[in-house]
């Protein structure tokens, strides 16, 4: 009657914490198929996205993430690395302008220098010091996702490429793995 005591809860209830979709994205890879997937930072877990008919590179990130509605699904993204991975002639064009040998495999990490995926805040410009530290937080989660591919036993070479918003915040061909013989 005078406003005091608890609040009612919000219809929807409380919101979920974000996770990745175990029904779109498993932990581990074959190498026989192009695809998109997600690194939690939280977790340092790689997700990968399922073939889903051959279309996999094509499935939005945010679609591969639960505990929020489509509509607020690319909010959450912002806790997960985003990146994608080419099997050997599965892409096509430039990056940014940038020739790449579509002949090969090439796992492209999309990097930001000022949204701290761990804190889940942005970094302004001005304070150069915590964005390279930023930056550097970012390129060993890249180094993660590089080492989880190395890993799969893949039977042809692929290369890392840390992908920013331009051309001049990219690095191309960082690290290039060669398969085990």
């Amino acid at each position: 009657m005078f406003g005091f005591g608890k609040p009612d809860e919000p219809e929807t209830g409380p919101m979920e914490e974000p996770g990745v979709s175990t029904k779109l994205c498993i932990g581990s890879y074959n190498g026989k198929y192009p695809t998109v997937g997600l690194y939690d930072c939280r977790h340092r877990k790689v997700w990968i996205c399922r073939p889903l008919s051959g279309q996999a590179i094509r499935t939005s990130h945010a679609r591969l993430i639960t505990g929020a509605e489509n509509a607020v699904s690319t909010v959450w993204k912002d806790r997960f690395i985003c990146f994608w991975f080419y099997t050997p002639r599965t892409g096509e064009g430039y990056i940014h302008g940038y020739p790449i040998d579509w002949e090969e495999a090439h796992l492209l990490v999309r990097i930001d220098p000022h949204w701290d995926y761990e804190r889940l805040q942005l970094v302004p410009a001005h304070m150069e010091d915590h964005v390279n530290e930023n930056l550097e937080r970012q390129f060993r989660h890249g180094e993660r996702i590089f080492a989880f591919f190395a890993e799969s036993n893949l039977k042809y070479p692929f290369s890392l490429h840390f992908i920013g918003q331009k051309a001049t915040d990219s690095q191309f061909y960082l690290k290039r793995m060669e398969p085990k013989e």
